[in-house]
């Protein structure tokens, strides 16, 4: 690997460059199973599901520009979905695949829980619920919400099967990298609109412009792809992993974990409204973000404070001397590692003050 490749840490300063990244655009489909899916209740309870978890709460939302609020599940459900539409009709594939496409990238997210991956480990552990296995049980119709979405998949003819290992990125056909891939439908849309949320200043391309050009250029778009896995380190580093987030994940973690009994399976599938009438002190905590520094750490109970907390660190880099010549080569070049620092709760939200 070319070291010179390997992406530095960055400094907090943002650089405007050309074009902006668009998140909070209006789209509708013209597809009857489209708007059918969008329109059952399990999508509709995505409405009312942050996007980011425990980091919502950093700021408070001021407006209806995209870095002034919060997103939620459903919006980039449906903003996914259009870039699914978007590249199947780019690269002419069949109907049937766009459709395929269409309905994975719109379920993909239907089985998160309130303040998505920030209590999803806590839950996991406690009663083998995470996003995935409950997306797999509500498309597949084994839970009280029904069988409103298998019953319109089966109407359109879709296998459920198959678009079941694309939502997992086990998909081994033609159009399983747009799933599977480190650069994907998914995380196009959802780097993009983190990094909206972050400020209003302008990031490199747009997700919509990487899609297109990846559908129908003769070559892959290097250039475009770069400049997003960049980013996607700039903002895991700066934002999705940085110590406050990190921070607020952590507290909800210990208060969930410090009061098991309060908890059920059962709130796994109530929209973070409902959640936080359950659990008012958890929100109480997550609002002391927007106070200022240092009254965060005055909250919790002092007992939290020595409990360990892990906290997952991602870096991003590029193999330079690798140029992929087909999209099942994506992963040659975009790389990533993780590493784990294991710290008290008190520790943690020193840093993060």
């Amino acid at each position: 690997m070319d070291q010179s490749s390997v992406i530095e840490p960055l400094s907090m300063v943002w650089t405007p460059t050309g074009g902006t990244f668009r998140s909070d655009d209006v789209t509708w489909f013209a597809d009857p199973i489209a708007s059918s899916l969008i329109a059952t209740a399990p999508m509709r309870r995505l409405a009312g599901i942050g996007f980011l978890g425990a980091i919502d709460y950093v700021r408070h939302g001021s407006g209806r520009s995209a870095h002034r609020r919060r997103h939620n599940r459903l919006e980039h459900s449906i903003a996914v979905a259009d870039l699914a539409n978007l590249y199947a009709r780019s690269a002419e594939l069949p109907e049937s695949r766009r459709i395929l496409l269409i309905a994975a990238a719109l379920l993909h997210d239907v089985g998160h829980g309130p303040l998505s991956h920030t209590l999803e480990a806590v839950f996991d552990e406690r009663f083998g619920i995470n996003h995935h296995s409950m997306t797999r049980q509500i498309v597949t119709g084994e839970t009280k919400m029904g069988q409103e979405i298998l019953d319109l998949l089966v109407e359109a003819k879709i296998d459920v099967d198959e678009l079941l290992a694309l939502i997992d990125g086990k998909h081994d056909g033609d159009i399983g990298f747009l799933f599977s891939g480190q650069i994907n439908l998914d995380t196009l849309d959802g780097i993009t609109r983190c990094r909206a949320f972050m400020a209003p200043r302008a990031a490199p391309n747009s997700a919509r412009s990487i899609v297109q050009k990846w559908a129908t250029g003769k070559q892959l778009p290097i250039a475009d792809f770069d400049a997003f896995w960049e980013l996607k380190h700039e903002v895991y580093n700066l934002f999705i992993g940085a110590p406050h987030g990190a921070a607020l994940d952590a507290i909800a973690q210990v208060y969930m974990r410090s009061n098991l009994a309060l908890f059920s399976p059962d709130d796994f599938l109530l929209t973070e409204r409902s959640f936080r009438g359950r659990h008012r002190q958890l929100f109480a905590y997550l609002n002391q973000a927007s106070r200022p520094k240092g009254l965060l750490c005055d909250q919790p109970p002092r007992d939290w404070m020595i409990q360990e907390v892990r906290r997952k660190i991602r870096s991003f880099f590029i193999c330079k001397d690798i140029a992929p010549l087909k999209s099942e080569s994506i992963n040659a070049r975009y790389k990533q590692k993780k590493l784990y620092q294991t710290s008290t709760l008190g520790d943690l939200i020193g840093w993060a003050s």
